[in-house]
Order: C-alpha cells, then sequence, then structure tokens
C-alpha cells in the first residue's frame, strides 16, 4: 500500500483555477517548453496535446491578478507562439478514487 497527499487548495488561498492551452512556435520546442513549465509551480498539470493547443495546462492562483502574472510567465517562455486562457467557474468534479473503484469492480 502506498499514501498519497491530499490538498485542499480553497485552505491555501489558491482557490483560483484556470486552463491555458500552449501555442508552440515550433512542435521541436515541446521539451524545452515543457521543462520551462516545470518550473513554474503554480501549474499543476501540463500535458503535451493533440488537436488546437500543443500543452494544456492547469493553473492554481490566488486570484484573477495572480494568475495574469502566472499567465504571463508562461507567455515569456521562449518558444510559446502565444497561450489562450479559459477560467474554471468551478470544479464540479475532481475525484481520482471514481476510476480505480470502477477498474477493481471490473476485475
Amino acid at each position: 500500500m502506498g499514501s498519497s497527499l491530499v490538498l485542499d487548495y480553497d485552505k491555501l488561498g489558491y482557490s483560483f483555477i484556470a486552463y491555458i492551452g500552449v501555442f508552440l512556435n515550433n512542435t521541436s520546442q515541446t521539451k524545452f517548453v515543457l521543462e520551462r513549465i516545470n518550473e513554474i509551480p503554480f501549474i499543476t498539470v501540463a500535458s503535451v496535446t493533440t488537436g488546437k493547443f500543443n500543452i494544456f495546462c492547469k493553473i492554481r492562483a490566488k486570484d484573477t491578478k495572480h494568475a495574469k502574472e502566472v499567465i504571463f510567465m508562461i507567455d515569456d517562455i521562449d518558444g510559446v507562439y502565444r497561450t489562450e486562457t479559459m477560467i474554471s467557474l468551478e470544479e464540479s468534479i475532481n475525484d481520482k478514487k471514481r476510476l480505480m473503484h470502477t477498474i477493481f469492480k471490473n476485475m
């Protein structure tokens, strides 16, 4: 068995959630950009994607002003052409155990 840490971001003051779609100048810059994204602690998830965006990120921020600062950090990374931001109004479902229960139930 293992253990996991569950953070209450609201209690920590990071209740603002936004999703940032990152467009790159060139896909060959993906690894470099991901390394820079990894240095920004407010980005909690980053995925290389197909479709509209090259990279898709989830950020946690204190408020809109702080989110703007994080977005500008991403925009300033060499190789980032532009970003597109979607603000989360409410995180309605966030339960990592849901899939686990389904997997074990079907075994």
